[in-house]
């Protein structure tokens, strides 16, 4: 394991802008403070009002690649048109694919970890080239995410067949996600390493521009609902809207708390400029989102089809409103959640 050799350099890489990556943070911390790894560098993609190149106050080194489809502004002629749009972004994701490897041959890591099953051949290559042991660390459960294709699916499927043998170890985030992998590929090197909240985290704080009852103006009987985490498809956000729009505004409010596509985040907009009960709370560093979450009553998560990966997830909001002290609410075929919850008596 990456804990038997001190002094590692590790690079992890995303597909994504590298905003809200919690799991990485916390391992980044951990890693760089505990002198198990002396440096820690993640690849992702540039999006307009970041930088290409930051570090945290902890050590982590991030890295930003401006691909041809983010260079794409608002207003430009070619954000309407798909075909066009669809050219630029696989042509991107090869520009990164080069990036990506081009980066791991020059830094010579010790370990490559690997986040998104559509970078593994990729991931596998940089390894390959580098010298370097690759990590698989899938999120959730890849082959069967919310909003895949038949296609994708199948696409995923061979990938992770293909490549993920390779991989010296398969981190996922609770039990049943583990016994996909070690049932499906037959595995033996999946390990399971749940996203807790750190320890310095869960503290509760008093928000300094105040909570939500009071920024909000929510009425002292009104029970306040928190959804947090990405605005995507799969996650019953169109759900929550048009229940709690349907709601008498002095009984209950929905705030929703985090960051995500423009559909979602422009249909959220919408309805908070409606001033009744929905409100949206911009995502948050990682030691304020307990503090925010205990502002609520109920934590909830529901979803209307719900994925294997869903039915399969635990998490990281999981833990962080059982830390806040809320009751939990989620969908039924959210299925480990529901066990757990009336296991341990939320």
């Amino acid at each position: 394991m990456l804990g038997q050799a001190r002094g590692q350099f590790v690079l992890h890489i995303f597909l994504s802008s590298i905003e809200s990556e919690t799991r990485l943070y916390k391992e980044a911390a951990y890693t760089l403070g505990g002198g198990i790894c002396r440096r820690v560098v993640v690849l992702g993609l540039w999006r307009e009002g970041l930088r290409t190149h930051e570090s945290t106050d902890y050590g982590l080194e991030i890295r930003r690649l401006i691909t041809s489809v983010r260079r794409l502004r608002e207003g430009s002629p070619l954000r309407s048109v798909s075909v066009a749009r669809r050219v630029l972004a696989l042509f991107s994701l090869i520009q990164y694919s080069v990036y990506c490897v081009s980066s791991a041959y020059r830094m010579r890591p010790d370990h490559i970890s690997c986040h998104n099953s559509e970078l593994l051949p990729v991931a596998w290559v940089a390894a390959r080239l580098s010298g370097a042991t690759l990590e698989y660390l899938p999120h959730e459960l890849e082959a069967r995410r919310a909003g895949l294709s038949a296609l994708g699916i199948r696409t995923t499927a061979v990938i992770e067949r293909l490549f993920i043998g390779a991989a010296r170890n398969v981190v996922v985030v609770c039990d049943p996600i583990a016994d996909w992998y070690r049932r499906v590929y037959g595995l033996t090197n999946v390990r399971v390493v749940r996203n807790v909240p750190e320890r310095d985290a869960v503290r509760v704080r008093p928000i300094p521009e105040g909570g939500f009852r009071k920024r909000f103006n929510i009425p002292e009987g009104a029970r306040i609902f928190i959804y947090q985490g990405i605005f995507s498809a799969g996650r019953g956000i169109e759900i929550l809207l048009e229940t709690f729009e349907a709601l008498d505004p002095s009984s209950c409010h929905l705030v929703l708390m985090g960051y995500g596509d423009e559909k979602y985040q422009s249909l959220i907009d919408e309805k908070v400029g409606q001033g009744k009960n929905i409100h949206y709370q911009p995502a948050v560093s990682r030691e304020w989102i307990v503090s925010y979450s205990a502002c609520a009553d109920v934590g909830i998560f529901i979803s209307e089809r719900a994925s294997l990966s869903y039915r399969y997830a635990l998490p990281n909001k999981f833990f962080e409103w059982a830390h806040a002290g809320l009751p939990i609410l989620v969908s039924e075929n959210l299925d480990y959640q529901s066990e757990l919850l009336r296991e341990g008596g939320f």
